[in-house]
C-alpha cells in the first residue's frame, strides 16, 4: 500500500460547536491535496446525510470520494471535550478521509486498514490519551 499523508488539525472550542465547521477545517487544512476545497467539503457533507460517520464510541470517520481530491489523504483533529456529531453524540476524535473519485481500491483499503485498528479499544484509548500529532504519526505509521 502506498504511504497515506496524515495531516493533523487542531480543534477548539471555538470550532467545535457544528460538525460542518470542523470538517470545513479539516477540508480547508488538506487543501494541498484537493483541487477545490469546497467541493470536497460539500461531497463529505453529502456523505455525512447519508450514512452516519460515528460508528465508534468516541470516533468519526467522515469520508467522501471526491473529483476534488488528488490524492488520498487522511486528517485527524480531536476535541477531548467532545464534538455532536449525530443524534447528540460525542465524538473525541475525528478522522477524516479523503479519496479521488475513481479510487475505488485505494478508498476502501485505506478505510479497511483504519477500521481494523479502530476495532481494537486500546488503541483508540491510546489515540484518545496522546496529543494529535502524535496521533497523526499512530496512524501515519498504520500505512507505511
Amino acid at each position: 500500500m502506498l504511504s497515506i499523508p496524515v495531516l493533523s488539525v487542531d480543534l477548539t472550542r471555538d470550532i467545535v460547536n457544528q460538525k460542518s465547521a470542523v470538517i470545513n477545517l479539516m477540508a480547508e487544512t488538506s487543501q494541498a491535496y484537493l483541487t477545490d476545497v469546497k467541493i470536497f467539503f460539500e461531497d463529505v457533507m453529502i456523505h455525512e446525510q447519508e450514512m452516519e460517520t460515528d460508528v465508534l464510541p468516541d470516533v468519526a470517520l467522515p469520508h467522501a470520494k471526491s473529483i476534488a481530491v488528488k490524492m488520498p489523504f487522511i486528517v485527524v483533529g480531536k476535541y477531548i471535550d467532545g464534538i455532536i456529531w449525530n443524534n447528540g453524540n460525542k465524538v473525541k476524535l475525528v478522522i477524516l478521509i479523503g479519496a479521488p473519485e475513481n479510487a475505488n481500491k485505494e478508498h476502501l483499503a485505506i478505510i479497511a486498514k483504519l477500521a481494523s485498528n479502530l476495532a481494537d479499544d486500546d488503541f483508540i484509548q491510546d489515540l484518545l490519551k496522546i496529543d494529535i500529532q502524535s496521533v497523526a504519526n499512530k496512524i501515519r505509521g498504520l500505512y507505511e
